[in-house]
């Protein structure tokens, strides 16, 4: 009986040292698990208000601050606020996702122990119990990863968001960062996106597929899996029914209409191409990237950051104009083959505002390369700017100045010639321009360094904002090669100087931004006086000559219109034509810059490669004007026919058809000993210019005798020699680009190439190509 006893004893004490055990086993796992928690809810993200915000999209105004364009960065996302939300969709959301969101705390403890038993029997993660406020911290601090440490941490988190938040603002988050599939983020995005519709617009069957959508968004996309949309559907209006949140007859109503009523129809290529849906605003919107990034309020931020936290942008784009250039751009008909590429930019002469660009046809805002801003060979167009501008800003020069022509001028060793290899006697300043002689911009070039100081054209461009790094320049930059290498938007701003009163206003898409805190953020460019005004009208009187039969351009300006403009060509190093027997009319680079009062446009065209036998370069005259045909068409159709000219200031006077600074010298005679060449000290044969001013129109020689003034070479016979054209420099290649180029003027469109076959050491086109060695001359770098 006693060993009964002590029997049941041993047992009782038995049991109670094992609930015992159990009791302070299960103390030590919830100390280790406290512990843990407060370990993991160390280490968690900190709980901050910046983390919460949204990805919003930056909205992109026009001039006239009207809406052109969003920029997502690869998320689509609009905010909807609370009250904004139908109470359909709340229904449809809080029955599928949460349907105790308002009674519940952070977690909800009933469908956790719910989920708790259902993970030990199918793995952990197999099912999930998260609150919408759970969810909406996950999206905001953490990642999709299961493990204990995030569970632990979202709990903590999910907790200091309902300390700080109350219900309705931590669903309007969740109803915002929630994932649509296809790179659509918020239920008032996706309601646009799939339905083209509001939220308050939405049908019962619309409401209850997006609230089911983000359960598992790419399964459910209705693009894709159109059965599984439409099942995901009716689960949602089933459980909207057992929830007592909608009738039975409205669930059967709504499971049987068809989704795609109202689907908007999408290609593979919409669904994918989330940020260029607009590609006809890509160029516009690369220089508005560069310009915040340049702005020192948003030093030190990613682009991405800035780009979407919900700016509005307010820019100079005129949206008409910047759709017809674009697609003009995409759609040119003259084009060679694909790998001809064209770029422009266009501003407003007034103010340099920028109105249009294009990078490139077909032009896509994924790299930051912009053949509009990249810098190229620029020709004769550059002839304005070191060769007349200066002569006529520091000496005065009046326009009927008489240069004395030669068919060969020799700098230092290296013959130069004019594009038909002619000598024209004397010509005037005007005449030589509107013709882009050579030989004549050679001796103006020499002139101002001569009596004006050797950087005097560096520095006439670096008011304009061409800069040389090295301000001694010599024959191959004044010709346009050499170191004369810049961009679209470049040229444009130097010309857009000429027709503003010698006013220079640097180019610029953003007028101001406006923050999502309603913070406005001011932009700043260059302005200032870089020429007189007398130098601007005459430059500009001259170059209004270039559109008309005589010039290089002539019938491109848009009838009624006064566009002054400057042609030019750049071609390659004598290396290169032989390396791929390339015809002599060859060119590679091909521009035009003109302006009239209310535009400056400036167009370059150009290959992504050379290739042999002159398949990837413009060979003749036609295909050298293939830029003035893209100025024309979009010319032609953005410009206000109004008959408005640029206004001659007090500085200049008229002299018949020509023009002198008001005080200027009547007479002025430099005679050869004067001029010097490109070696400081050496002298130039034959380089004499006289002036006369009061000379009568009529005796000026503007067009004394017929010329031959074709860009292609007189001849297409091939010679024994190597070509030589109005090139002046040498350049680098490699099999896929060209790294430097020569220089190029340009004839007018209506002469044709004479049959006559050219000298063996005549230069035969527009650029004049140096008859030095190939090894001797210099060598341009374009990068």
């Amino acid at each position: 009986m006693a060993t009964t006893k002590t029997k049941k004893r041993n047992v009782k004490k038995t049991i109670l040292q094992i609930l015992g055990g159990l009791v302070i086993a299960f103390a030590a796992v919830m100390v280790l698990a406290i512990g843990l928690f407060i370990y993991y809810a160390w280490k968690a993200p900190s709980f901050n208000e910046a983390s919460l915000r949204d990805q919003l999209p930056t909205k992109i105004y026009d001039k006239n601050n009207q809406l052109a364009t969003v920029l997502y960065m690869g998320q689509r996302r609009e905010e909807v606020k609370f009250a904004d939300i139908p109470d359909q969709m709340r229904n449809a959301v809080l029955a599928t996702e949460d349907n105790r969101f308002y009674e519940h705390g952070a977690i909800d403890f009933k469908r956790l122990t719910g989920a708790v038993f259902k993970n030990i029997t199918g793995g952990f993660g197999s099912q999930g119990a998260s609150t919408l406020t759970q969810q909406v911290v996950k999206r905001s601090f953490l990642t999709d990863k299961k493990s204990i440490e995030r569970k632990a941490q979202e709990a903590y988190l999910s907790y200091r968001l309902e300390q700080e938040y109350d219900k309705n603002q931590i669903f309007e988050m969740y109803m915002n960062k929630i994932y649509y599939s296809d790179g659509i983020y918020g239920v008032k995005t996706a309601a646009k996106y799939y339905f083209n519709k509001d939220l308050k617009d939405l049908t019962l069957a619309e409401s209850a597929y997006l609230a089911g959508l983000p359960q598992i968004p790419n399964t459910y996309n209705i693009y894709d899996n159109p059965e599984s949309a439409e099942k995901r559907k009716d689960t949602v209006l089933y459980l909207m029914n057992r929830h007592n949140r909608i009738t039975k007859e409205q669930m059967k109503e709504a499971q049987a209409q068809d989704l795609h009523a109202n689907l908007v129809p999408r290609t593979a290529a919409d669904r994918q191409n989330i940020d260029q849906n607009d590609p006809v605003y890509a160029s516009y919107v690369n220089i508005i990237k560069q310009e915040i990034k340049n702005n020192k309020e948003f030093k030190g931020q990613s682009l991405n950051d800035i780009l979407t936290s919900g700016l509005s942008i307010y820019t100079n784009m005129d949206v008409n104009v910047q759709k017809n250039l674009q697609n003009n751009v995409d759609n040119l008909p003259v084009y060679k083959n694909e790998d001809q590429q064209a770029a422009a930019t266009i501003l407003d002469t007034k103010t340099g505002g920028l109105v249009a660009i294009s990078g490139g046809r077909g032009y896509q805002d994924v790299v930051d390369r912009n053949l509009a801003t990249d810098p190229h060979a620029v020709g004769s167009i550059i002839k304005p700017i070191l060769d007349y501008g200066p002569v006529i800003e520091g000496l005065k020069y009046p326009t009927n100045t008489q240069i004395q022509d030669e068919d060969v001028l020799n700098i230092n060793g290296s013959e130069f010639r004019n594009y038909d290899t002619l000598s024209h006697g004397n010509v005037t300043m005007r005449e030589a321009l509107r013709k882009s002689y050579n030989i004549p911009a050679l001796k103006m070039f020499q002139a101002s360094q001569s009596q004006l100081g050797y950087d005097a054209p560096a520095n006439f461009a670096k008011k304009v904002n061409l800069n040389y790094e090295n301000t001694d320049l010599g024959p191959a930059e004044a010709l346009g090669g050499g170191a004369s290498e810049f961009s679209t938007i470049q040229m444009a701003a130097a010309f857009s100087a000429f027709g503003n009163n010698g006013i220079y206003n640097e180019a610029h898409a953003i007028r101001k931004v406006v923050t999502q805190d309603d913070q406005t953020i001011s932009f700043s460019h260059t302005t200032r006086k870089a020429m007189e005004d007398y130098t601007a009208y005459m430059i500009t009187d001259i170059l209004k000559d270039v559109f008309t039969a005589d010039g290089t351009a002539p019938g491109i300006a848009p009838a009624g219109v006064n566009f002054a403009g400057k042609t030019g060509t750049a071609t390659y190093g004598d290396e290169v034509y032989q390396k791929y027997n390339l015809p002599s009319s060859a060119a590679k680079d091909v521009w035009i810059s003109g302006y009239s009062p209310q535009y400056t446009m400036t167009v370059w065209m150009g290959f992504t490669k050379i290739a042999q036998y002159g398949e990837n370069s413009f060979v003749g005259h036609v295909e050298q004007a293939m830029p003035q045909s893209l100025f024309k068409a979009v010319m032609t159709e953005v410009s206000p026919i109004d008959g408005q000219d640029f206004q001659k200031p007090d500085s200049v006077i008229e002299i018949g058809n020509e023009l002198q600074v008001n005080g200027g010298e009547i007479t002025k005679q430099i005679t050869s000993s004067e001029v010097k060449t490109e070696a400081a000290g050496a002298q130039t044969p034959a380089a004499s210019v006289t002036n006369t001013p009061n000379m009568p129109a009529t005796t000026a020689p503007v067009t004394e005798k017929p010329v031959v003034t074709t860009e292609i070479p007189v001849t297409e016979k091939p010679t024994t020699e190597k070509p030589a054209t109005e090139k002046v420099t040498t350049e680098k290649v490699t099999t896929e680009k060209v790294t430097t180029e020569k220089v190029t003027t340009e004839p007018p469109t209506t002469a044709a190439p004479t049959t006559t076959a050219p000298a063996t050491t005549a230069p035969t086109t527009e650029a004049v190509r140096t008859a030095a060695p190939v090894t001797e001359a210099p060598k341009d770098k374009v990068s």
